[in-house]
């Protein structure tokens, strides 16, 4: 895990102890560009985010795994500077529009962008210096689907590597499909594999997470409000195994989407946000316990922010961040690793436009 430790006088007088910082760089919309901050992990306090570069379209980063490089859905690379500041490196355009998350292979050779208004996937390779080459790969999605609004077309919505690194999953909201690509990082390109299709009708794939192990992967469905539970076969494909409600089934799910999914660094526990899109109130994060057979919904919690796209848990599994797109706010939860559940702190950080993805330095 990397941190920054600072000591502070105080503390070495009265405890002998040492606060440690880990830096999070957080992706915007509506803002300057892409900021970071350090958060505390052992008081769970969350430093004034500072920017780091100015830039457009930053919507969603990822870090590269040596990190020292950042890239964000501009499509734009970046250096990380040890002050915690950003350097452009370069941006490359394709035929894609609305790019709307992005992903690096595990060895940090291959970089991997989903638009979501043209339905489409590409993929660049890193140069040696940390640059994005032009697009090696570009896919068209194809499709619609029972959703009058959400589904007239297709809606490339994220895509991510199985822990093999071997294939890539591009979660498309539109027509309820995953579609999978064969994977090449050295080359960076992406070869269409197979498809799965999501069963249900205007389920609206959004994110998808992997267990440590592989053997399991859980999808978030941004319109039905739940998370399907997919088991990986020969050849990059997967077998659908059931679908669980992110809210108790008395739930008024009007006018409420999901966002996001996490997996606590323990494995044990998993995390999903839900969106009121009418300031209702109804914002919430959903704990669920799960084991290799299954999984079933803990709590349902506030999410004291208004438009909870992203969040994230911290390395040691201690915290959580919250962010608010509407409500332009950072909420910090303390986790029980022990038992999944969270607890609001009463801490919230302003933030100078929409937090939208949140990626530490881990």
């Amino acid at each position: 895990m990397t941190t920054l430790k600072i000591v502070t006088a105080a503390s070495l007088l009265c405890t002998g102890a040492q606060a440690e910082f880990e830096r999070v760089y957080i992706g915007t919309k509506n803002s300057k560009g892409i900021y970071f901050a350090d958060l505390d992990s052992s008081t769970g306090k969350l430093t004034t985010p500072t920017l780091a570069a100015e830039t457009e379209d930053c919507g969603f980063i990822a870090i590269h795994p040596d990190k020292e490089l950042l890239y964000s859905t501009g499509v734009g690379a970046f250096k990380i500077n040890s002050d915690g500041t950003l350097t452009h490196l370069n941006t490359q355009t394709t035929d894609g529009i609305n790019a709307c998350h992005i992903s690096l292979d595990a060895t940090g050779k291959c970089a991997m962008v989903a638009y979501y208004s043209s339905g489409s996937i590409a993929s660049f390779q890193l140069l040696e210096d940390g640059s994005l080459s032009s697009a090696k790969s570009f896919h068209q999605h194809e499709g619609s689907g029972e959703h009058p609004t959400r589904q007239t077309q297709p809606h490339a919505h994220s895509i991510f590597i199985n822990p093999d690194n071997t294939y890539a999953y591009a979660s498309d909201l539109g027509i309820d499909k995953i579609m999978i690509y064969k994977l090449n990082p050295t080359a960076g390109t992406l070869t269409p594999a197979s498809e799965v299709v999501i069963p249900g009708g205007s389920i609206g794939p959004r994110h998808l997470k992997w267990n440590a192990d592989g053997s399991r992967v859980y999808l978030l469905n941004e319109l039905d409000l739940s998370i399907t539970l997919l088991k990986p076969l020969a050849d990059g494909q997967l077998e659908v195994i059931e679908t669980v409600s992110t809210l108790p089934e008395d739930t008024d799910k009007s006018d409420i989407t999901c966002a996001e999914i996490r997996i606590h660094p323990n494995g044990k526990f998993i995390y999903a946000s839900n969106r009121d899109l009418t300031e209702q109130g109804r914002d919430s994060i959903s704990i669920f316990s799960r084991s290799e057979d299954g999984f079933q919904r803990l709590e349902t919690v506030p999410a004291e922010v208004w438009i909870p796209r992203n969040f994230n848990i911290d390395p040691t599994g201690k915290w959580m961040l919250v962010g608010g797109k509407k409500s332009n706010d950072i909420a910090i939860f303390s986790v029980d690793p022990q038992s999944g559940l969270i607890k609001f702190t009463g801490n919230k950080v302003p933030f100078e436009g929409a937090p939208t993805c949140f990626e530490f330095m881990d």
